[in-house]
């Protein structure tokens, strides 16, 4: 959420807290863009870089072994994506950014169905004819084709995402059997509560434009068919945010719309030594600033200055006034800091949901041959005992990773050729949430659970199973749930920031951006620093 700054005074002093990619990305443009700013940077844990974890384990033969708990690829075609890699880029990292092909058979993506067997996502037409006539295919074929003729919404209010949907295509399995995986797979929630103007809002534009989905890519496809030979449509321009980041860091735009269309080829893009490289990186340099102070330690409090003006922070070390305060931090640990009880309270609307995520590597054996590709997410089709939202299959992932500048090296490492199985089971999330918080299972019941899971859809011997390495790490409430009115939601809170706090208060992070993703929070946090950095 873009600061509202009416100026920032010369050699101002910013706190931000939370030390996830949110704050991290503010503080590093904002110590560039302003370097007689003081930036203070508040994180609790003893490292930055929030939900984002590439850990090294042993794998019990004393080989050590990286593994992902938390987000592991980013999508190509965003300018959240641009800007982590141009800035890797800048910072000399380049050659460990990587991508998986279009091709690549860890482009392919399974759905769990109801009789659980994996399913591939249609990539072609043999695999279409496939999906449609299984069971997670129902109501495809009726829905599609009626789809334009059904009425739109009359009304501008938000609905679910299922309700959307269900409205759409005229029945509930398209929203079941595949469109609540994809929700497991993004918000580990459940798609009956998720707001659709937040979740899906390009289809509910497409709706209010055109009165139809179909007919909205129908319309489309006319004006791009009616400009075929108009020049002037064919030139790519750059995105709004992007000529920002270009004029912000010295970039040319052509530079920068080359390596927008470039990362759009990719479907999935990496890091070679695991996704907190990004984190990591921004971590070290922003640590090596004169201008910039990183505590590790907890904010009690945060209140308003005196006579109402700049913004006061109290920590585990004391109480120290800024010009301005970042609050990167989700809903649920903001409310605990804002002393307001009208604002604490609207941010107790947010519920954030709590994800366990499953590691497990076997040494020299690919147990899952079978079903190479990214993973699967299961719909809320499934009776899915084990609470399970998804599995990726990390080992097939990073077989197939190329470098995106460079050559590719043909000469094969004798590790090329190694045999291994890596994947991540994500559990829990919206399942767990009529239980209590208290009622997360112990480490073995959840190994024992995703054991079960794996036996039982992907047919890996339970022996295998016993010989691999696990660990479990749970994202206690990770995701804030984007509910219905959400929208609504973030302006109310916005005001009532603005009433306690002026102008010297302002929301990012995952529950301020416009999407839980890496690049959703990228983009949020450049564009903010931007704008605080131009409030001279």
């Amino acid at each position: 959420m873009k600061p509202i700054v009416g100026s920032l005074p010369f050699n101002a002093r910013i706190a931000v807290v939370g030390g996830g990619v949110s704050g991290l990305t503010f503080t590093y443009f904002l110590s560039k863009l302003r370097p007689d700013v003081k930036v203070t940077l508040y994180e609790k844990q003893d490292r930055c870089g929030g939900w984002i974890h590439s850990d090294i384990i042993d794998d019990g033969e004393g080989n050590r072994v990286m593994v992902e708990k938390g987000p592991r690829t980013l999508r190509g075609v965003s300018d959240g994506s641009v800007i982590i890699v141009q800035t890797l880029r800048d910072l000399g990292k380049q050659d460990v950014v990587q991508y998986i092909a279009a091709d690549s058979e860890a482009n392919r993506k399974f759905l769990l169905d109801k009789n659980n067997v994996l399913t591939q996502v249609p990539d072609s037409p043999i695999s279409a004819l496939k999906f449609f006539a299984g069971s997670l295919g129902k109501g495809f074929i009726s829905g599609i084709l009626g789809e334009p003729f059904r009425s739109a919404k009359v009304t501008g209010t938000d609905e679910s995402a299922h309700s959307f949907i269900h409205r759409r295509f005229g029945n509930e399995h398209i929203s079941k059997n595949v469109f609540s995986a994809l929700f497991h797979g993004i918000y580990a929630g459940d798609i009956k509560k998720l707001s659709a103007k937040r979740t899906i809002g390009k289809m509910v534009e497409m709706e209010n434009t055109s009165g139809s989905l179909i007919k909205s890519m129908f319309n489309k496809m006319i004006i791009k068919y009616k400009n075929r030979n108009d020049t002037r449509s064919h030139k790519i321009e750059i995105s709004p945010l992007l000529k920002k980041f270009a004029e912000a860091t010295g970039q040319s735009e052509k530079q920068l719309i080359s390596l927008s269309q470039r990362l759009k080829a990719f479907p999935m893009v990496g890091f070679r030594s695991g996704l907190d490289c990004y984190p990591k990186t921004l971590s070290e340099y922003i640590t090596g600033l004169p201008n910039v102070s990183v505590k590790h330690e907890a904010v009690e409090s945060v209140i308003p200055g005196k006579d109402g003006k700049n913004v006061v922070i109290v920590s585990d070390s004391g109480e120290s006034t800024f010009d301005h305060a970042r609050l990167t931090v989700n809903p649920n640990v903001l409310e605990n800091i804002i002393p307001f009880e009208p604002l604490a309270k609207k941010l107790r609307e947010v519920h954030s949901n709590t994800v366990i995520l499953v590691n497990f590597y076997l040494p020299r054996k690919d147990v899952i041959s079978n079903y190479h590709g990214f993973g699967y997410l299961v719909p809320q089709s499934n009776q899915n005992h084990e609470k399970l939202l998804g599995v990726i299959f990390d080992s097939v992932i990073e077989k197939n990773f190329k470098p995106v500048f460079g050559v590719q090296n043909e000469s094969k490492s004798p590790d090329d050729d190694k045999r291994y199985t890596k994947v991540t089971a994500m559990l829990g999330g919206h399942y767990l949430n009529n239980e209590g918080e208290q009622n997360i299972p112990s480490k073995s019941i959840i190994i024992n659970s995703v054991k079960y899971a794996f036996m039982k859809h992907l047919h890996i011997d339970e022996n295998d199973l016993e010989d691999g390495t696990w660990e479990v790490t749970v994202a206690k409430d990770c995701l804030p749930q984007y509910h219905v009115g959400y929208d609504d939601w973030v302006q109310q809170t916005a005001k009532l920031v603005q009433e306690q706090y002026s102008n010297y208060v302002s929301l990012g992070g995952m529950a301020f951006s416009t999407g839980p993703g890496v690049p959703n929070v990228i983009e949020d946090g450049f564009e903010s620093a931007y704008v605080l950095s131009k409030a001279e």
